[in-house]
């Protein structure tokens, strides 16, 4: 199921606040740990989890990789499309959900109907994945655009409970290639069943794939020690808690070091999620969640004004759906070991 980002409220009191916050940036934190630190039983900590996930208030339990330690780059298209029927929008979202190489799908508004980013090894196989989008949907495509990603900062979403006394999170995503990282089949494996389902315990993982418990624990915590894994992600849905999500491109004209630390200081702003440094039209890519309109304006006018010498264009635009969240899509997991003895060549050459 999507995850629906129009208003549609759940009753949410501070407990299931201060969860969710928590959960945010650490979707493995053991039920006891939690349960202390929110200041309720076990059982009750259990419950309501459950409960958020089950009226959609948690969208979902994500490992988040930086796969470009692997080897592996990211690409993002954004598209409007043309005048098509329910069924064929449809079946256009069918299509991206089930492409295995799509890391994100994302329906929005404004000028742009489509958001899809791609996990793939380089732009020569992008080129091909994309001349394949343009040959299946190219005659319902308006007009695209296609961005390079260099960096990623998933940001804690402080917004949820503000003054709730913890020091700020993020994931850095430096996609930084590390030729001595190899991933074997049981690598795979675990990626496979934790990428959708971040708070799968070990001993599941561990019964799943008939090794030990130790096993599993310890190639985890091996790619994390090697920033395969950055952390794990409670996804809250901004629909079910009043928020609204929005996407906001930046484009640039200038460089200015000082300026652009200033830049990057300002969105760690508490209802700012997600920093990309992109190359394209747009330079820097920001998605973020505030209750209306009227604060994605504040918060745009104010962006507009401190940093308007260096900002060319902008486009900004709501986020209804997120059709797919994978972070380590099975395309990025299903080459032969021929395929990955001829991209070892490629970048020794």
């Amino acid at each position: 199921m999507p995850i629906i980002k129009s208003p549609a409220l759940s009753k949410i009191d501070r407990k299931d606040s201060k969860i969710l916050r928590i959960l945010d940036m650490d979707a493995r934190i053991p039920m006891k740990q939690l349960a202390k630190k929110v200041g309720i039983s076990r059982q009750v900590a259990e419950y309501r989890v459950e409960r958020m996930a089950r009226e959609g208030t948690i969208g979902g339990f994500f490992t988040v990789f930086d796969s470009a330690v692997v080897g592996k780059r990211w690409f993002r298209i954004v598209l409007q499309m043309r005048r098509i029927t329910s069924a064929e929008k449809q079946a256009f979202i069918d299509f991206f959900k089930a492409h295995p190489d799509v890391l994100w799908l994302g329906e929005v508004g404004g000028n742009w109907d489509f958001v899809i980013n791609f996990v793939t090894d380089d732009q020569f196989s992008f080129e091909g994945l994309f001349n394949g989008v343009l040959k299946e949907w190219g005659g319902s495509i308006q007009r695209y655009e296609v961005l390079v990603y260099i960096n990623v900062r998933d940001q804690q979403r402080r917004y949820l409970l503000e003054d709730y006394e913890s020091e700020p999170r993020s994931l850095v995503h430096r996609m930084e290639f590390d030729r001595d990282l190899k991933l074997d089949a049981l690598d795979k494996k675990i990626i496979r069943l934790i990428s959708k389902d971040a708070a799968l315990p070990y001993s599941k993982i561990a019964s799943s794939l008939d090794v030990s418990y130790k096993t599993v624990q310890s190639r985890m915590k091996a790619m994390e020690q090697s920033g395969l894994i950055l952390g794990y992600r409670a996804i809250a849905n901004p629909g079910k808690t009043g928020y609204e999500s929005y996407m906001l491109f930046l484009g640039t004209n200038a460089y200015d070091a000082a300026l652009e630390r200033q830049l990057n200081e300002f969105l760690k702003h508490p209802n700012v999620t997600y920093v990309v440094r992109q190359l394209g039209r747009w330079r820097i890519g920001i998605e973020a969640e505030f209750r209306d309109r009227n604060e994605f304006q504040a918060f745009l006018v104010e962006l507009r004004t401190r940093f308007g010498e260096m900002i060319s264009e902008y486009e900004a635009f709501p986020i209804f759906f997120d059709h797919k969240i994978d972070y380590f899509p099975e395309g990025a997991l299903s080459e032969t070991e021929e395929e990955i003895g001829k991209k070892d060549e490629k970048r020794e050459k």
